[in-house]
C-alpha cells in the first residue's frame, strides 16, 4: 500500500485484536468508514478508526470513494456535496437503477444502519446511485436512505430519537464487538443509536461513562439516559426508554437486544441487573462535535 488513508470496503468488517481470524473481535467497522493504516502482517492490516484500533483483513480495505458528479442528461463537472445515509437496519446494494440484481461481491451485498456513501446520481425515481470504495458504484432504494450534506450526515435530533433507533434492533443477536443488525453488543447499540441523532459517543461502555459529565440518580431516570452496570468496574450499558424501562444488548443470559424494567412488578423486571447498576449519565449537546467519517 503506497499511502495510509483507506475506507472500509465491506458492509460490515471485523476488527480483531491480533492478525488472526480466531483473535478477539474488538469491534466492527461499517462500509466507507475511514481507516488509517498503521501496519501490515501477511493478509492483515492494522488500522486506526475514528474510535478504535485493530486488525482487519486487507481485502476489506480499498481506496476512498471518489465523490460523485451530478448527472442530468450528460454528466456535468459539479461535484455533489451530498451523501446517502442508511436509515434501515440493512439494505441491499443494487447493480442497476432497476431490477433485483445486487452487487455480486458478498462483502458488499448490503449496507447497514448509519453507513454514509457519496451520491453520484439522484435523477432516478426509485433509487439513487452512490460511490463505493475502490472506484465502484451501486444503487440504493430511496426508501432506505436520507439524503444529507456530505460533511454533516447526522443532524442533531432530540435524544429520544436514539431510543427509536435502538428499537429497530430489538431481538438482534448479541455479538461481542458487533455494531450492526447482524449482531451487536451493548456499547455498540448505544453508540449506533446516538450516532443516528447526531451525538458521537466513544465505543466502549467505560469510555462512554467517562465522556459524559452529567450524572443522574435512578429516580431521575428519563428516556435517553445511559445506565451503566458492573460490580468491580463497568461491564455493561443500556439506554433508558422511559423512567423505568431500558433497552440493551445483553450477552450473558438473554443473548439479544431486549427491553427490561426496574419496576419489580413488571414482567420484564431483572433483579440481578438492578443490583448491578453502577450509575446513570445524561447525554448532553457537548457530544455533537464529531463526524465518524472524518479521521
Amino acid at each position: 500500500m503506497q499511502h495510509t488513508h483507506f475506507a472500509i470496503a465491506a458492509g460490515v468488517a471485523d476488527i480483531r485484536r491480533d492478525p488472526d481470524a480466531h483473535s478477539e473481535l474488538v469491534t466492527q467497522a461499517l462500509l466507507n468508514m475511514p481507516a488509517h493504516v498503521l501496519d501490515t502482517y501477511d493478509e492483515w492490516t492494522r488500522i486506526a478508526l475514528v474510535d478504535y484500533e485493530g486488525w482487519i483483513r486487507s481485502n476489506e480495505l480499498d481506496e476512498l470513494p471518489v465523490r460523485g458528479f451530478c448527472k442530468v442528461g450528460e454528466q456535468c463537472a459539479t461535484p455533489l456535496a451530498l451523501s446517502a445515509v442508511i436509515l434501515q437496519p440493512s439494505t441491499p446494494l443494487y447493480q442497476d437503477a432497476e431490477g433485483t440484481a445486487v452487487v455480486e461481491d458478498n462483502k458488499l451485498a448490503r449496507a447497514y444502519l448509519s453507513s454514509t456513501l457519496p451520491l453520484v446520481d439522484t435523477t432516478q425515481a426509485r433509487r439513487v446511485q452512490v460511490a463505493l470504495p475502490g472506484e465502484r458504484t451501486a444503487w440504493l432504494e430511496r426508501s432506505a436512505i436520507a439524503i444529507r450534506q456530505g460533511d454533516a450526515p447526522y443532524p442533531q435530533e432530540v435524544v429520544t430519537h436514539a431510543t427509536q433507533v435502538a428499537r429497530l434492533l430489538l431481538d438482534v443477536p448479541y455479538l461481542w464487538g458487533g455494531t450492526s443488525v447482524e449482531g451487536i453488543d451493548c456499547s455498540g447499540l448505544v453508540q449506533l443509536s446516538y450516532r443516528m441523532c447526531g451525538y458521537m459517543l466513544p465505543r466502549d461502555a467505560n469510555q462512554q461513562d467517562d465522556a459524559l459529565a452529567q450524572a443522574v440518580t435512578i429516580e431521575e431516570m428519563q428516556e435517553g439516559d445511559l445506565i451503566f452496570f458492573g460490580s468491580a468496574s463497568i461491564t455493561h450499558v443500556a439506554l433508558a426508554v422511559s423512567n423505568h424501562e431500558y433497552i440493551h444488548a445483553e450477552g450473558n443470559r438473554y443473548q439479544r437486544v431486549l427491553i427490561n424494567s426496574f419496576d419489580p412488578n413488571a414482567t420484564n423486571y431483572d433483579q440481578r441487573l438492578r443490583e448491578l447498576v453502577w450509575g446513570l449519565k445524561r447525554v448532553t449537546p457537548d457530544m455533537l462535535n464529531a463526524n465518524p467519517y472524518t479521521l
